[in-house]
């Protein structure tokens, strides 16, 4: 959690300003996330990464308005698409992902935040408040997608050391969305090696 310090301001702030919204699920993923969740990834995160839905984008943007860099605008890659919006919180540039779809390796995952809030719901206490964060599942996948090695090895060793907490999610998510066969193939040698 130290290397978290500098930013759980920041998570307090949002969190402070988007439980205005009772309906709105957000979730904390990337760097900030896997910290949360004690997976060592080695280095103080740059910046905090949100992410909600699409149909939570104006409400977020509205609630957290003062702080705002942008406005949540559409952003396509060879393999991102999301509704994306900046802002500067408590000294710290904060990422709103709205929408987000990955595409790569014959595959097609859409992220569907309120059905992670409301099924595989993983939680924190940052600050004496309870936040809510992208599960481990998604991040492996999202990892494996990007061709990360130094996120998802050491996602999937935190994943396989409570194995009933995380791989429910894992299979959910993997039944859910479309996978390439080089992929489905990369996942088995994965976590065949993780046995």
């Amino acid at each position: 959690m130290k290397l978290l310090e500098p930013l759980l301001p920041s998570i307090s702030t949002i969190h402070s300003r988007l439980q205005q919204a009772h309906e709105v699920r957000w979730l904390i993923g990337g760097s900030c996330g896997l910290l949360l969740h004690n997976v060592d990834i080695g280095r103080n995160p740059r910046d905090l990464d949100i992410y909600i839905d699409q149909k939570d984008v104006h409400a977020v943007h509205a609630l957290l308005q003062p702080y705002a860099i942008d406005s949540p605008t559409y952003s396509e890659t060879p393999i991102y698409a999301s509704i994306l919006s900046h802002y500067h919180i408590d000294g710290h540039t904060v990422e709103i992902v709205g929408d987000f779809k990955v595409s790569a390796h014959a595959s097609l995952y859409q992220i569907e935040i309120e059905y992670l809030w409301d099924h595989h719901p993983n939680t924190a206490i940052v600050e004496d408040r309870m936040v809510h964060l992208m599960p481990l599942a998604h991040e492996f996948l999202f990892n494996v997608l990007r061709n990360r090695p130094d996120r998802y090895e050491p996602i999937l060793r935190t994943m396989q050391g409570q194995p009933d907490v995380h791989m429910p999610a894992l299979e959910d998510l993997l039944i859910r969305n479309q996978w390439g066969l080089d992929f489905q193939e990369k996942l088995k040698e994965l976590l065949d090696w993780q046995r």
